[in-house]
């Protein structure tokens, strides 16, 4: 199970870490027309959010059948970045498109964009410490 978990986390930060530091920039560094850059990286945003969904649900998962005192903590670590990231994907993003929609001139919605990434990149700093707490143990 110890093995099965290390991938885990470890296949959850080089999704976050890739996505956010290559894909996504690279979106924007290559396509011209910007608005198809957003929808892409949105997508791929949003599938993001649903794979960690998974991966929390399984080390959560694998933490209740290992049992012993650290289930809860391990749980809550798995949950976190879950979390987070559903927050900025199913409560955030609607306004974020509210604000681009409106036309709002840029402020609203850099405002909301700025908190969406603020919260991914939280989740994939609780998802690296993890790892890094995991191989130090």
């Amino acid at each position: 199970m110890r093995l099965a978990r290390r991938l885990l986390l470890a296949f959850w930060a080089g999704l976050l870490l890739t996505l956010g530091a290559v894909v996504a920039p690279t979106l924007f560094a290559v396509l011209a027309d910007r608005p198809l850059a957003g929808f892409i990286a949105g997508n791929l945003f949003r599938s993001a959010t649903v794979i960690s969904a998974a991966i929390a649900a399984l080390l959560a998962g694998l933490a209740a059948r290992a049992g012993g005192e650290q289930v809860r903590s391990r749980q809550a670590e798995a949950a976190v970045p879950a979390v987070l990231l559903s927050i900025s994907e199913w409560l955030v993003r609607p306004l974020l498109e509210a604000a681009r929609a409106g036309g709002t001139g840029g402020g609203a919605f850099a405002a909301w964009h700025a908190v969406s990434s603020g919260l991914y990149w939280l989740a994939t700093v609780v998802v690296v410490v993890a790892v890094v707490r995991e191989l130090r143990s």
